[in-house]
């Protein structure tokens, strides 16, 4: 699995999401909400013989919104954070097709307050199950 391709196809998966924005990574101006896609932590190679798979346990995707202490955000980060619906990030990252990976499964999410370009967000961290063959 090439995680770069991986990132632009989950890319693809978010943009599906009407109103939602996804940056190239590094951008510092952003138009909320946006979503952010960092590479993994770690992956880890060879689970099978040979070079037969690859999995990442924990790749982190971030969807943020303005003005985190009010109640409209709140209630905007919900519709990101629920497990079906025409907002869900959940929905919409494991409905896609993909090419770059076997299996993407979105196994959990978080809620907190984050910065990012010096401003202050309220954010919804979910993490990914992805697995592939090695390459």
């Amino acid at each position: 699995m090439d995680p770069v391709d991986v990132a632009d196809e989950l890319s693809v998966a978010l943009r599906t999401i009407g109103g939602l924005t996804v940056p190239e990574w590094g951008v510092q101006r952003v138009s909320p909400p946006f979503a952010l896609i960092p590479l993994p932590d770690q992956i880890s190679y060879d689970l099978a013989y040979g070079r037969g798979g690859d999995r990442i346990e924990d790749w982190p995707v971030m969807v943020l919104v303005d003005r985190p202490a009010r109640p409209e955000s709140r209630r905007a980060i919900a519709e990101y954070g629920a497990g079906s619906g025409a907002k869900s990030v959940k929905a919409a990252i494991e409905a896609h097709a993909y090419t770059a990976c076997d299996a993407v499964r979105v196994t959990s999410c978080e809620f907190e307050v984050v910065s990012y370009a010096d401003v202050s967000y309220l954010a919804a961290m979910f993490h990914l199950d992805i697995s592939g063959k090695g390459a």
